[in-house]
């Protein structure tokens, strides 16, 4: 049990960023099956890379806000190899040119670029950088790290109370997750009621809008092509960050109450 805690650790590592993690055990398809529950802990790892790289663009280098913001999410990029962002256009794409379930899958499936997706990568990161831009400037860092952890946390909430939409066999990554992972949810969830003493600052009111987002985005998907895939995941994570940084924006970040 111990050791497939750590392997499926491993796995997380290995397939959502190009970190080789796999060099230091042998892994087997039920890690890889079981990584999605440490995505949001990988979060922690992508989002932190974006700090650094904010901190010692703007703080260090005394490079301009909006330069240091695009130096950070190209940090995520080249970090995570865009395994993300490559769902969200396949998401774009298929949703928005495809008629029927079939149609969907298929395009999401074709490798190609198509035309919605150029509009929506260009419309999410016009979002994503304004947004980022007209939050304070000493919590950019920790927006960063809340905002990629809480909509990794968000974004795989679809594999847990959605079917698998393929046949495993034509899953892009030759499986389909596995629903467990309940031991990383409930250090998960210790973490966000720790987060006002960690911090300074509660970040409970940062779950609503994308609690709201993937509810609705879920019964979407559910309704077009019966289940997740590891596409819709992947919009699913990004759009969900997305919506954590605009609750930030809206709601502020408010001082904490210790008990």
């Amino acid at each position: 049990m111990i050791k497939r805690f750590f392997t499926s650790l491993l796995a997380a590592l290995s397939m959502y960023t190009r970190i080789p993690a796999w060099r230091l055990a042998t892994l087997e398809r039920q890690d890889y099956a079981e990584a999605v529950h440490w995505l949001p802990f990988v979060g922690l790892v992508t989002g932190g890379t974006m700090a650094g790289v904010f901190y010692l663009s703007y703080q260090l280098l005394a490079l301009p806000i909006l330069t240091a913001i695009i130096l950070a999410l190209a940090a995520r990029l080249l970090l995570t190899g865009a395994f993300h962002e490559d769902g969200l256009g396949d998401f774009f794409d298929g949703f928005g040119g495809g008629r029927d379930r079939e149609g969907i899958l298929r395009i999401m499936k074709d490798s190609h670029v198509g035309s919605y997706a150029v509009i929506g990568y260009i419309i999410y990161y016009a979002l994503l950088i304004s947004i980022l831009t007209a939050l304070p400037t000493d919590l950019i860092p920790s927006a960063f790290i809340l905002a990629d952890v809480l909509g990794k946390l968000f974004g795989t909430l679809p594999v847990y109370y959605l079917p698998y939409a393929r046949r495993e066999e034509d899953s892009k990554i030759g499986l389909s997750y596995h629903r467990g992972g309940q031991v990383q949810s409930l250090l998960l969830l210790g973490l966000f009621f720790a987060a006002p003493y960690i911090l300074g600052y509660s970040i409970l009111h940062f779950l609503i809008l994308p609690l709201i987002l993937i509810v609705a985005l879920g019964y979407y998907i559910y309704r077009q092509i019966g289940g997740y895939t590891g596409d819709t995941c992947g919009a699913c994570i990004l759009l969900s960050e997305l919506m954590v940084l605009l609750g930030m924006l809206l709601f502020g970040f408010r001082a904490s109450c210790p008990i």
